[in-house]
């Protein structure tokens, strides 16, 4: 569940020497569900050599209030507040649709709230591309959509520093009702002992080298700074991080 901050969603597959693609355009999805921009779209794209179909199952992501630790679970919907539109997709060589998603229920979460949609496909008789194998795969493909609410703020705690090759772990741990990610926060990295700032990575600044986390409400995640020039020897003795928004 972690880490899913790429604009587009890739499933290869390779057939007669050729390497085709479904695309998902974006894979991670968020929108709130009140106010004007209460709907969220992602464009499926098919440049396989043959038709595709796909069924559409939602699974809310859970995080444990107990054990933040554990692995976040998926919770089947059998009527998912999170509507899904179209709840099927069939689509041919060099075709694409768009999905369509908005919170369907009256009551609005207490909480942000994060669901897991998986195109799952469904087999179909089509013939046989010139030399094709036999063997078919059925692929699954799995968006994530994020129902945030602005006015839910995320309460993060930073737990203990260590060090693990280049870079420097944290855990962070979010006690809050919203959701938020790393790329929402100015990093600060300070020396307790004398109060000199020993490196400060701006908004967005990891996230335009490819790298963010996702905070969601009541749970765990490891963070990874590059350890800075000013620290020497190896140790975090006397160090602190800071997350400023």
């Amino acid at each position: 569940m972690r880490g899913l901050y790429y604009a587009t969603f890739l499933v290869w597959t390779l057939t007669a020497g050729f390497c085709y693609a479904i695309e998902v355009t974006p894979m991670v999805v968020a929108f709130s569900p009140t106010g004007s921009s209460n709907t969220a779209t992602s464009l499926v794209y098919n440049s396989l050599p043959r038709d595709i179909a796909f069924d559409i199952l939602v699974n809310e992501i859970q995080f444990s209030e107990q054990d933040p630790k554990q692995e976040p679970q998926l919770v089947a919907q059998a009527e998912p507040p999170l509507w899904v539109f179209p709840p099927s997709l069939y689509l041919k060589p060099g075709q694409a649709q768009r999905l369509q998603f908005k919170w369907l229920a009256d009551a609005i979460p207490s909480t942000d709230k994060s669901y897991q949609v998986s195109l799952v496909e469904q087999p179909i008789n089509t013939p046989l591309i010139n030399n094709s194998s036999k063997l078919s795969v059925l692929l699954n493909v799995n968006l994530i959509v994020h129902v945030d609410q602005p006015k839910l703020t995320p309460s993060l705690k930073v737990g203990e520093l260590y060090l693990e090759g280049a870079n420097i772990m944290a855990s962070i741990r979010n006690t809050g009702a919203g959701a938020s990610r790393l790329s929402d926060y100015k990093i600060k990295l300070i020396n307790t002992s004398t109060g000199v700032l020993l490196q400060r990575i701006l908004q967005q600044q990891l996230k335009a080298l490819g790298y963010d986390v996702f905070f969601a409400p009541n749970s765990v995640q490891q963070i990874k700074i590059p350890i800075p020039k000013t620290i020497t020897g190896g140790s975090l003795k006397n160090l602190r991080l800071e997350l400023v928004r």
